[in-house]
């Protein structure tokens, strides 16, 4: 049995842009947080887990995997976006 709930519920078609946008926001959020070490990390390819944030480079030798973790940890270390 599964520890997380899963909750379906219906919206207007009109909605869906709205909802969709604070979803890319909550992940954008969750992603800079996970890139300065703030929260752990879930890689999207290998499903593995980073307890400690975001690593520097992919732990499986990806290049493309260590592209996409540089380019999100430089987004989330922009002026203004640094850790408090």
């Amino acid at each position: 049995m599964s520890d997380f709930e899963i909750t379906v519920t219906e919206m207007p078609a009109t909605k869906l842009p709205e909802y969709i946008t604070a979803l890319d926001k909550a992940t954008r959020d969750w992603t800079d947080r996970a890139a300065r070490g703030e929260c752990p990390w879930v890689c999207a390819d290998c499903c593995y887990t980073f307890n400690e944030g975001m690593p520097d480079q992919c732990c499986h030798g990806l290049q493309a995997c260590t592209d996409i973790i540089k380019r999100d940890k430089l987004r989330a270390m922009r002026e203004g976006n640094e850790p408090s």
